[in-house]
């Protein structure tokens, strides 16, 4: 089914049509008593930078490309928790079908799960439709279909990134009988399930065969969504938006940075909060932490009484670190470093009581890439180290990896011949981990960093080749792993 063909079965449902459609969806979640999905925001965010990578106002809307990958996490009485997104392909504006390949990815990553021990596995699957709005086609059921015939609990999300941050403003009444103005945002995506996974797919109600989950994002508030939302659109403004986790590298190596005549690049501060007309609306970025009559397009429901203590713990001190977040990316953004490095130190304190350390580390990478980008390598030096030790004693090795790189990066900032060899040997540790980890996108950053340090700067061309050969090979690979 192409683009086109969606977008003329989606103008074929009037407004009727879709009313009659969430009655009906109401009715089944009552009859089946179905499992509601408990999104966190972490997730969430990873979903919309891989999304944005492959269509973004940046983009020509021709040129957009769908991309899919899976929801990992586990289900706990009368709730599916999604813990993470990972990335499975891109696809190219038309629907999105699983091949044989796919399967084996998921296989691999299941099996990874499996070494990891904390009972997480496939509790869902995620694709986008850019600028074509929220549904399932009818390939998208058949997809569907093959997962939930097994897991009654499986979902389907679906993602516009043209529908991201778009508000609008609602009247609602008051305790005292007033009218109230409250902000809602569109998060920018749905949750299916399959309503009858029996039906006959020749049946004529086969496209229309599914229906809306509930759905509440955890750790999703005004400040969360601002710092998102500023991420995205200052990725956008350079060019492409790249998320860490999928393999990419956004930051000192950047492909905008200056190559020196010794190989390094210069590094121009990252601008939060930057926007332009072609990628976000400024008024976006601006208002959602000034206002506290804030809420977003997503389903309510009720933790039972021992989850909703905890949760609503953990979401306010969720929220302070994210509000401690944004003024720092302020503060950087304004050339107040210092302010900012304590602003990040603040919000590492609220996720280390509660052990969110998944958190901590890509906030301490944040501070290190800050820090090496407004000139304060003596700050750097102590980000990186607690990176590197903390990614080690939690035997994350993708953060280790990053640790590595950035630990020979700031020896070559040295400009002393005595530590180049220490300096490669970490980037070369750096390889390493990557490639243990097999994001062979970070092993080829760290392979072209050696390979321009020896062809630039010390002048050794056959070295340089050899190590741009790894560089090479292990980009390939990367791509490889995303390719349909």
């Amino acid at each position: 089914m192409s683009k086109e063909s969606k977008k003329s079965g989606k103008k074929k449902e009037d407004k009727k049509d879709l009313q009659e459609k969430d009655q009906k969806s109401e009715k089944l979640k009552e009859e089946k008593q179905e499992k509601a999905i408990v999104i966190k925001a972490d997730a969430y965010k990873n979903i919309i930078l891989y999304a944005s990578r492959y269509a973004n106002k940046s983009i020509p809307p021709e040129e957009w490309k769908e991309i899919y990958g899976i929801l990992i996490g586990y289900t706990k009485d009368d709730l599916v928790f999604i813990e993470r997104a990972e990335a499975l392909a891109y696809g190219h504006a038309t629907d999105v079908q699983l091949e044989a390949k796919h399967y084996v990815f998921i296989d691999e990553i299941q099996q990874k799960l499996d070494k990891e021990g904390k009972g997480h596995y496939m509790v869902g699957w995620y694709h986008s439709h850019p600028g074509l709005n929220l549904f399932f086609s009818y390939i998208d059921i058949m997809n569907q279909l093959g997962f939930q015939q097994n897991n009654p609990d499986f979902c389907g999300l679906v993602f516009d990134h043209t529908l991201l941050g778009k508000k609008k403003e609602e009247k609602i009444e008051d305790a005292e009988g007033g009218e109230h103005s409250i902000t809602k945002f569109d998060t920018g995506f749905e949750i299916y399930r399959i309503n009858d996974v029996n039906m006959d797919i020749n049946s004529p109600d086969f496209d229309t065969n599914y229906h809306k989950v509930d759905y509440i994002v955890e750790g999703l508030n005004k400040f969360f969504f601002a710092n998102v939302l500023a991420e995205l659109s200052a990725l956008v403004t350079v060019g492409k938006p790249l998320e860490s986790a999928y393999g990419e590298e956004y930051g000192i190596e950047s492909p905008n940075g200056d190559v020196s005549k010794e190989g390094d690049k210069k590094i121009e501060p990252t601008k939060f909060g930057d926007s332009n007309e072609n990628v976000l609306n400024q008024e976006i970025l601006t208002e959602i932490p000034k206002s506290d009559d804030i809420i977003f397009d997503v389903d309510d429901f009720f933790y039972d009484d021992a989850y909703s203590k905890k949760a609503k713990k953990e979401t306010q001190i969720k929220e302070e670190a994210q509000q401690l977040i944004y003024e720092g990316n302020q503060s950087f953004k304004e050339r107040d470093s210092f302010t900012g490095v304590e602003m990040f130190r603040q919000a590492m304190k609220k996720y280390k009581r509660i052990d969110d350390y998944e958190k901590i580390l890509d906030l301490l990478n944040q501070l290190s890439e800050k820090c090496i980008a407004s000139d304060h390598f003596k700050l750097a030096e102590e980000f990186v180290d607690e990176l590197y030790n903390l990614a080690n004693s939690k035997k994350n090795l993708f953060y280790r990896g990053k640790g590595n790189f950035l630990k020979g990066y700031l020896l070559l900032k040295k400009d002393d011949e005595t530590v180049l060899k220490e300096a490669l040997k970490k980037i070369q540790d750096g390889a390493v981990d990557y490639v243990k980890e097999q994001d062979f996108a970070g092993a080829g950053m760290c392979f072209h960093k050696i390979g321009s340090i020896y062809h630039l700067r010390l002048e050794d061309l056959e070295s340089g080749c050899l190590f741009y050969r790894e560089a090479i090979e292990n980009y390939n690979n990367s791509l490889i792993s995303h390719i349909p």
